[in-house]
């Protein structure tokens, strides 16, 4: 700052002269009240106490000012009733499914949540299913209906199927009502295995569902004559499934007392 140079009152700025050359505030070197003689760059007299700095103008308002904060402010109501609007809706939607996945040993524990960055595609697929099947055990045929979708999405991710999975895929259809797709599994079933007994298990519950007792029949004489070699076999299908399979056994051998 040189010789000739304040420190403007106003702004803070080096000045000189009756103005300062940054803000335009008035450098009084007499007060403009009583005319006593002041120290340029003093604020207000030491005579009468009145300021000496014009007060810096307050920002005029208009059109252009006004539109950028009239636009934020709509933008940020916007924005919150947007945000109370979805809090709402998704208080009031159901809350999708929980994806419980049980395990393919046994019934799963309703309520109980799987990790399931830890499975293979397949399991994540087979629990679906058990989940599907747990569901029919209960009777709880609305929950079965809604996994049914994701559980055949999971098989079909898969690309080829085995036998196993093509018997899962026809329950989870059986149990979605869809008959015809049932029996596209079973006829591939049977096209790798004719005497497959989930194949003869699951001809007998499509006879069942048409209410077909000659087909029920065929298909309960059919499993029982090839129990024997299948079991043989060592299939890993048969293990997984030995309770239901040997559940359909008891009762196709009780239903075959007193028929030739």
């Amino acid at each position: 700052m040189n010789a000739k140079s304040i420190q403007c009152p106003s702004c803070g700025q080096p000045a000189a002269g009756r103005f300062c050359s940054h803000c335009a505030a008035p450098i009084a070197s007499t007060c403009p009240s009583c005319g006593a003689e002041v120290k340029p760059g003093t604020r207000a007299c030491h005579a009468c106490g009145a300021f000496l700095t014009a007060p810096v103008a307050l920002k005029k308002w208009n059109a252009q000012t006004i539109a950028p904060w009239a636009a934020f402010g709509v933008a940020t109501v916007a924005l919150v009733v947007a945000v109370v609007s979805w809090s709402d809706r998704g208080n009031r939607a159901q809350a999708p499914a929980p994806f419980f996945l049980p395990s393919t040993s046994a019934l799963p524990a309703p309520g109980q949540p799987v990790d399931l960055s830890r499975m293979t595609p397949r399991q994540a697929a087979d629990r679906l299913f058990n989940r599907i099947m747990a569901a029919n055990e209960r009777g709880d045929s609305e929950e079965a209906l809604r996994f049914v979708p994701m559980a055949l999405e999971a098989y079909g991710l898969l690309g080829t199927l085995d036998n196993d999975a093509r018997y899962h895929v026809a329950l989870i259809h059986m149990a979605a009502g869809d008959i015809k797709s049932t029996r596209v599994q079973l006829d591939k079933l049977r096209q790798s295995v004719p005497n497959h007994l989930l194949g003869l298990m699951l001809e007998h519950q499509i006879a069942e569902r048409s209410a077909n007792k000659d087909s029920a029949t065929r298909a309960s004489k059919a499993f029982l004559a090839a129990y024997d070699a299948e079991m043989a076999t060592g299939r890993a299908e048969y293990q997984d499934h030995q309770g239901g399979i040997e559940r359909f056994r008891t009762a196709a051998q009780a239903s075959m007392v007193g028929k030739k």
